[in-house]
């Protein structure tokens, strides 16, 4: 297949670009500076903020279009940039993210009802009408891999304060549902070959991972004097990270991502977070998120 890609420069884009390269598929770029982009192949220009140059991008030789870049933060935008999508008739797999369900406390099902964050308030909006488009959605968990993503911002965290934090709101630490970044890239060409139109896939690996014990490996990746991690009361946190992103990290869910399993034949096979963090992190952090690192 000739498939688009949407964000290919970014920490997800650029793997699942990677991937469906790999897998025999022939990758289309689509970026706002192909100039600029350090990318070769078949790059094109194209903006969210345009929606024109979207439908322009989308060429009759393209099979099918992956967007895997980061939102705008603007609903009007971000949905006038996925109707026009829909408009060109061509499948698309759109990237959403876990922290749409909100809260959860048993592992949450593809079925389970949304109760979105402020932070990606408008999300469960745009889904509805990539599925009600015929299109696909894929909802990552927390992504790690290669050092990049938000558990690496607890690493640069771990080695500027000299032990490993977690954002708390109270209560028992927070747990979160991971997924590798290698891991999740698997699962697009798998969407775009076995999905049914309208399908949605939770993308996690592990269910639900004591935030504590990724602060601790974060700690020990920075190689702090003390590889242990202490409560970050989301009220301090918030004058640091912004009050939406700290809720965020607050927020406790369990999540399952056995529907992909069953259904497609995912078999996330990397390093788990805890692992991963072990093998180092980088302190390249901050600039991941809104940049394709968050769900």
């Amino acid at each position: 297949m000739k498939v688009l890609v949407i964000g290919a420069t970014g920490y997800i884009g650029a793997a699942v670009a990677e991937r469906l390269a790999g897998d025999g598929h022939e990758v289309v770029a689509l970026v706002r500076d192909p100039a600029g982009s350090g990318l070769t192949g078949d790059v094109r220009r194209g903006d969210l903020r345009e929606p024109e140059s979207l439908i322009g991008a989308v060429t009759p030789d393209v099979d099918a279009v992956i967007h895997a870049a980061s939102p705008t933060g603007d609903e009007r935008v971000d949905v006038a940039a996925v109707r026009a999508l829909i408009s060109t008739g061509k499948p698309l797999v759109y990237t959403s993210g876990v922290w749409v369900l909100g809260r959860t406390g048993e592992p949450a099902t593809e079925e389970a009802p949304v109760d979105p964050l402020p932070l990606v308030g408008y999300r469960p909006a745009v889904e509805r009408i990539v599925l009600d488009g015929g299109g696909f959605v894929i909802r990552p968990g927390i992504v790690h891999g290669y050092g990049r993503g938000i558990p690496a911002l607890l690493a640069a965290q771990a080695a500027e304060y000299g032990l490993g934090r977690y954002v708390h709101a109270g209560g028992p630490p927070p747990v979160w549902p991971t997924v590798h970044v290698a891991d999740l890239a698997d699962l697009y060409p798998l969407v775009l070959e076995r999905a049914r139109p309208g399908d949605l896939f939770h993308a996690v690996a592990e269910e639900g991972v004591p935030v504590s014990t990724i602060a601790e490996a974060a700690a020990r990746a920075a190689g702090t004097p003390c590889a242990r991690a202490v409560p970050w009361p989301v009220e301090q946190a918030a004058e640091v990270l912004g009050r939406p992103f700290a809720d965020a990290l607050a927020l406790s869910q369990r999540v399952s991502g056995a529907r992909a399993r069953r259904e497609l034949g995912w078999t996330p096979s990397r390093p788990g977070i805890v692992e991963d963090l072990a093998a180092g992190a980088t302190e390249d952090a901050l600039s991941e998120i809104g940049a394709g690192g968050t769900p």
